[in-house]
């Protein structure tokens, strides 16, 4: 059975879901999803499973719950991983408590984060624990290694502020890992294109 992605909003004034919604969409075509485009169930959601699920959960766990959704993962670490970063940006932006519920992924401490304000419930932030280490996908037989701004070439250098990519012998860096991930396929694009 494949691995489940859950995600659930909390404490969001009814006033912002539209955008909410759009927020949704945006980033569900920002770029090619392996697991399938991220969605968004709510009280504003028209369409029929939507509803449902939304009804559902919200008898579930009560007046707290604002929204909820759900991806099935197909393999690519970095599509939970731009979830997992989308949710805590959105637990920011709306100073709202946001979980990630994950219970077939590898690691028992990540099968659950949440976030409050945008931060850990330690009070750190993501970036704070990210692994140390790239995260690599694999993309018509080349690797792309994704490294996290709290990631240390050397021992002594400092870390970068923003996400480093490295494929083909070339090693750059963009703010966000999205945009990390959609610069360096344009890169593997180009190659593709000169060897082709």
């Amino acid at each position: 059975m494949a691995r489940v992605l859950h995600y659930r909003l909390y404490g969001m004034p009814e006033h912002r879901l539209e955008r909410l919604h759009d927020q949704f969409g945006v980033l569900a075509s920002a770029r090619g999803w392996r697991c399938g485009e991220p969605w968004v169930a709510s009280s504003q959601s028209r369409g029929l499973f939507q509803m449902e699920f939304f009804r559902h959960l919200k008898n579930e766990e009560g007046k707290g719950l604002s929204a909820a959704g759900f991806v099935k993962m197909a393999g690519d670490e970095t599509d939970a991983l731009i979830i997992t970063i989308f949710m805590r940006d959105l637990s920011a932006e709306y100073r709202i408590h946001t979980s990630i519920r994950d219970e077939d992924h590898p690691l028992a401490k990540l099968r659950r984060l949440d976030f409050a304000s945008g931060r850990l419930p330690s009070g750190q932030s993501l970036e704070d624990v990210l692994a140390k280490r790239p995260v690599i996908k694999k993309v018509e037989g080349e690797r792309i290694f994704f490294y996290p701004p709290t990631f240390r070439l050397h021992s002594q250098g400092p870390p970068s502020p923003e996400w480093a990519y490295a494929l083909c012998g070339i090693r750059a860096y963009a703010p966000t890992l999205l945009e990390a991930e959609q610069e360096a396929l344009k890169i593997l694009r180009g190659f593709g294109h000169l060897g082709a």
